[in-house]
């Protein structure tokens, strides 16, 4: 198959005009449409769509095509710096697709106005980056990383700038999700996904039957019946075959790092037994953790270890016998003779002082390789993560209402110049105001962001869709938090005429302290923080109605992920009477989840007041789970599941809502993921979303043709809502 080598005049010419010192081209363009203005009173600019956010040029985030990035620290400099290189993506709505560029830049020349040289464009139709994991090699000119076309799966490249040649540097495996390389380029780690197919054609499976034993009822019902998970690793050194890394089947491998010289791997794995000594730490992820049970076999969630794989002499050991808790940041000494993180010490000490700090502590230590001898290490002895002295900052810089562009500065020199515009086609966009907003719940404040109409008139009532997390004062956004189509679209449901009001949660770190320690609103933190959020949501409507600003009859609410089970007890168990809401993808403290997903079970019950829902328990979760509530819901609701897997998240609320002939919709996207990526993915997402809450909040219809079944079934809803005998 012919290798992408799309470096071509043409390719330069439509992308870079998109970007370079577009700022010139936007003030002639801002001066003629403000003349325009004068002359005919009508402004040239249009209202946001779901379209011109998926085109939106962005830095994408480092594990998710939308994830946030920082605003700093996104250019990927030469190790002698003389270079960087930009990755920059966006979604093509035509072929969906999201469509990544890699542009390099030679510094001495990034204030004058460089033309980045566009290197290699990718384009990936899967929910994977189709440019990740971009990394430099030592002698200055070679660049890796994973890329991905639309046309086969992910796979490591180079690309050499001096000869301009990109090749592919592995053998043909199964899908790459990762990769590690050595500096000099002549030894790769490589973590790929085993086909769901392998699991589904084994024949033992099929004659003995498959023991369950910790495997998820998501992938049971997917035909992945695997224990290990879809994850192995692999070594490959120049010239060579690649050779497993050995991982039993009591790990489930989530990452791996590879020491400079080669020799040593750090996997990151998550763990299907926790030593009953682990819950001797005072850890609040652990003592929730251990005060739930958990099912035989299964992952323990967020938990899990560092092992390291010697592969001179083939030894596979726990890094340090301690836990850990997500994933934390390994550093490298320089000749990879030892490493550098952030964990817990192991308990088995002599010394009781000693082991009591090591009970609360987490440590900055170094690990020496191969003997695993492990020392506390102080700050200044750890290898610095980013070039102490690049020659150059390259930052992004935006706010609420100004759409983001990277500039370059030098604190030396105080000298600063704009790099790149991303979207100078945004001046063409009518976005309105977006305002910080503030209010009071029990004396602690809540943060937010409010969007208003572009054409937004003082004293007008306007209807209020609240979407429950995320804001952050300093980016600007085109959904409400950088970035969350899966659930969110705050500017183009302002420019459709509403009030959207994003929520941050508290104003302080301290009135975030006090509400986890403040058990008389809830009898675990989790419950205090859920109890308070459904407060606040309620407290935002009394502000903003007391401002004038929204009609309180006519409130929609979103969930998504986390703030699903808040919306779905707000609900539930509040006085307020919201007009419509949509719940996507996420927990929801109800029971149907607690037995299809056990592996959380501990959430749910710390939900649900700290137990399970058995015995004397279950009067608790007759009481607080909103799943015993559905009773109560008497407004039409949009669930949304982002893969088979959430099908059964959402299903109790479903079932649950259908069997009393209540109003709800139920959208499955089959291949989506939690935050949704591919362009028609997210327009149906986004755009069903604003659709769904112009048709319940203002009684307005689409009349774009193809959506005239969407309105007819909508209709139907209506007369559920309505007590209408008949109609379903």
């Amino acid at each position: 198959m012919r290798l992408c080598r799309i470096w071509s005049c043409t390719a330069n010419l439509f992308f870079l005009a998109l970007l370079v010192r577009a700022d010139t081209v936007a003030s002639s363009q801002s001066a003629g449409k403000q003349a325009l203005t004068r002359v005919t009173g009508r402004s040239t600019e249009r209202p946001v769509t779901i379209a011109d956010a998926i085109r939106m040029t962005r830095l994408p985030g480092p594990d998710n095509l939308l994830e946030a990035v920082p605003q700093g620290h996104f250019a990927y400099f030469s190790p002698d710096g003389k270079k960087f290189l930009i990755v920059l993506k966006k979604g093509n709505v035509d072929q969906n697709v999201n469509e990544f560029s890699l542009l390099l830049i030679e510094t001495k020349n990034a204030f004058d106005s460089p033309k980045p040289d566009l290197l290699v464009t990718m384009a990936s139709a899967s929910n994977r980056g189709a440019i990740r994991r971009v990394k430099w090699l030592s002698d200055n000119e070679t660049i890796t990383f994973l890329g991905e076309r639309s046309d086969e799966d992910a796979q490591i490249y180079s690309f050499n700038i001096r000869k301009r040649r990109l090749k592919r540097l592995v053998s043909r495996l199964p899908p790459i999700r990762d990769y590690d390389i050595t500096p000099d380029g002549k030894t790769v780690l490589l973590t790929v996904e085993t086909p769901v197919e392998t699991f589904r054609s084994d024949q033992k499976a099929r004659r003995e039957g498959v023991v369950i034993q910790g495997q998820g009822l998501d992938r049971l019902l997917a035909g992945d019946h695997s224990l290990s998970g879809k994850s192995q690793m692999y070594l490959q050194r120049h010239g060579e075959t690649p050779f497993l890394v050995p991982a039993g089947e009591e790990y489930n491998i989530e990452s791996g790092q590879l020491s400079p010289d080669g020799r040593y791997v750090i996997l990151g794995v998550g763990i299907r037994e926790v030593p009953a000594s682990w819950a001797g730490y005072d850890d609040d992820f652990l003592k929730r953790f251990f005060s739930s049970n958990h099912l035989k076999g299964e992952l323990a969630g967020p938990l899990g270890l560092y092992l390291m794989y010697d592969s001179k002499n083939g030894l596979l050991a726990p890094l340090v016998d301690a836990p850990r808790i997500g994933s934390k940041k390994i550093l490298w000494s320089k000749y990879g003779q030892s490493v550098y993180l952030r964990t817990y010490l192991p308990l088995e000490v002599s010394d009781l002082a000693e082991r009591e700090a090591r009970r609360r502590t987490l440590y900055d230590v170094e690990i020496k390789l191969p003997s695993l001898e492990v020392r506390k290490a102080k700050d200044a002895e750890r290898p610095q993560e980013i070039r102490d002295e690049v020659p150059v900052d390259v930052k992004l810089e935006e706010d609420i209402n100004t759409a983001p562009k990277i500039y370059v500065s030098n604190s030396k020199t105080q000298r600063k110049a704009l790099l790149l515009d991303l979207n100078p086609q945004f001046n063409e966009l009518d976005f309105g105001r977006v305002e910080t907003v503030e209010w009071t719940v029990d004396g602690i404040s809540i943060i937010g962001g409010l969007y208003l109409p572009p054409d937004y008139q003082a004293g007008r009532r306007y209807p209020l869709v609240i979407q429950t997390h995320g804001f952050d004062a300093h980016r600007f956004s085109m959904d409400g938090i950088p970035e969350w189509g899966s659930a969110y679209a705050a500017r183009p449901l302002a420019a459709k005429g509403f009030v959207v009001l994003q929520a941050q949660d508290f104003k302080t770190r301290q009135d975030h302290d006090r509400i986890g320690n403040d058990l008389k609103i809830g009898s675990t933190k989790s419950q205090a923080f859920r109890n308070f959020l459904a407060a606040s949501y309620e407290g935002v409507v009394d502000y903003l109605d007391g401002r004038g600003l929204i009609d309180r009859n006519r409130v929609g609410i979103v969930g998504f992920s986390r703030t699903v089970s808040v919306v779905a007890y707000t609900l539930t168990h509040s006085k307020f009477h919201f007009t419509a809401a949509c719940l996507v993808d996420g927990i929801d403290g109800g029971y149907f989840q607690e037995l299809a997903f056990p592996y959380i079970a501990w959430d749910n019950d710390q939900l649900n007041g700290g137990v399970p829902p058995f015995g004397v328990g279950l009067a608790a979760w007759l009481r607080e789970s909103p799943s015993f509530s559905l009773d109560k819901v008497d407004i039409p609701v949009r669930l949304v599941a982002l893969g088979t897997g959430s099908v059964l998240e959402g299903w109790e609320w479903y079932a649950g809502l259908s069997l009393q002939k209540k109003p709800v919709e139920f959208v499955l996207f089959p291949d989506a993921v939690h935050l949704v990526v591919k362009p028609w993915e997210r327009m149906a997402a986004q755009q069903g979303l604003v659709d769904w809450f112009r048709f319940w909040l203002k009684g307005e219809e689409d009349p774009d043709p193809p959506k005239a079944e969407q309105y007819a079934r909508w209709r139907g809803l209506r007369k559920l809502l309505n007590g209408e005998a008949g109609s379903r």
